[in-house]
């Protein structure tokens, strides 16, 4: 199956874009709070075939840092990214800057795992 190209976003429709967890995914609180997500292993042809020799799960458990459950807490549909970035602002006492580059890699990397999608509003 091909990929589909997505569309180059600007930074602006990013920072306006609202993050949203992928409900298909197990979430549980752990014992400090912590969110705790269940995410089904990809089938593949080599993945099948190494889990029945290897007895592999069927399931990964990621387990969040606090910094992580509460980004996760906030990634409601609701709320777009620049509020976000706000919100971790005031909330971690640090510079909008180091916010912002470290919340848009963030999400990269949980989008790129199907964890969360981004809702785009195309400004430009």
């Amino acid at each position: 199956m091909k990929k589909e190209k997505l569309p180059k976003l600007s930074r602006q429709d990013i920072l306006n874009s609202k993050p949203v967890k992928n409900q298909a995914l197990g979430v549980e609180r752990g014992v400090k709070g912590e969110v705790v997500l269940t995410l089904p292993i990809k089938k593949t042809p080599w993945i099948n075939f190494l889990s029945k020799i290897l007895l592999a799960p069927k399931k990964k458990i990621v387990t969040l840092d606090e910094i992580g459950t509460k980004v996760w807490d906030l990634c409601d549909g609701k709320a777009n990214v620049e509020t976000i970035i706000q919100r971790l602002c005031i909330d971690l006492k640090m510079n909008r800057k180091e916010v912002e580059t470290s919340l848009l890699y963030y999400l990269r990397q949980l989008a790129a795992r199907s964890i969360i999608g981004l809702q785009v509003t195309k400004m430009n």
